[in-house]
């Protein structure tokens, strides 16, 4: 069996191939650069397991489409969407194709993978990396909060509609908080606070396996998120305007 990762060759994704080599997981790793995946393959390896890379630009629908017929042969038990990023800025400022291209990769890759992935096989769970920034609007990461709010409800909706036909498969919702990762930087932001990555992944590995609907890692999390159930929508707008602002 094995366990497909898409955003695999840094953050978590990275992290979250090495607990699953760990666990002797045969893998399939995804990403843009073909380099970064061959390297990780090789630290990997000594664990006796599989390792098989596709360098693929998700943000193109048909290279989704390109791995889902490559994967048919292969039984794959966890499939992971974690490829994305975001943009921090003003949205009248920001830069359009950027945006467009978050959008393909942050909502339309997610929504292709999922769906293909439950029409082709017939046992597995997919699970799909959300956002702490997915349960509010959040000013100056405008775009990449509305995405990741995308990926979560349909998430929890697929999966409550897999539970009511008695389904096997499961898909699975994970909502980090900031992570220090190199999505800060491609994102323009200035953030040093967060949870360490390795700590993060290990979360989520636990829920996984445990297979749990829904994954916020980490305590501090969770508090936020049942602030953000209660709290007034303008409260929270001006919150997380100044939260970003400090970025």
């Amino acid at each position: 069996m094995y366990v497909l990762i898409t955003g695999a060759s840094s953050g978590i994704g990275k992290e979250l191939a090495h607990l699953y080599a760990k666990n002797g997981d045969n893998l399939i790793l995804v990403a843009r650069s073909q380099e970064k995946l061959t390297e990780l393959a090789k630290d990997l390896k000594p664990n006796g397991i599989e390792v098989l890379v596709k360098p693929y630009d998700l943000s193109s629908l048909d290279n989704c489409k390109k791995l889902i017929d490559e994967i048919k042969g292969y039984e794959i038990r966890v499939f992971i969407n974690n490829a994305g990023y975001g943009n921090l800025g003003f949205f009248q400022d920001t830069d359009l194709d950027l945006e467009i291209n978050m959008l393909n990769l942050n909502i339309l890759a997610v929504h292709v993978l999922t769906k293909l992935y439950l029409q082709n096989f017939t046992a597995g769970d997919v699970v799909n990396i959300s956002s702490m920034a997915a349960f509010l609007p959040t000013p100056t990461f405008a775009t990449y909060a509305a995405s990741k709010s995308y990926v979560n409800y349909l998430s929890r909706a697929v999966d409550y509609e897999l539970r009511r036909r008695k389904s096997s498969m499961r898909v699975l919702t994970v909502n980090p908080g900031p992570v220090k990762t190199n999505f800060n930087e491609r994102a323009k932001a200035n953030i040093n606070r967060g949870m360490d990555v390795k700590k993060c992944a290990q979360k989520i590995y636990k829920g996984i396996k445990k297979r749990k609907a829904f994954i916020i890692p980490g305590f501090q999390m969770k508090l936020a998120y049942l602030f953000t159930k209660i709290t007034p929508i303008n409260w929270l707008l001006k919150a997380s305007y100044h939260i970003q602002q400090s970025k």
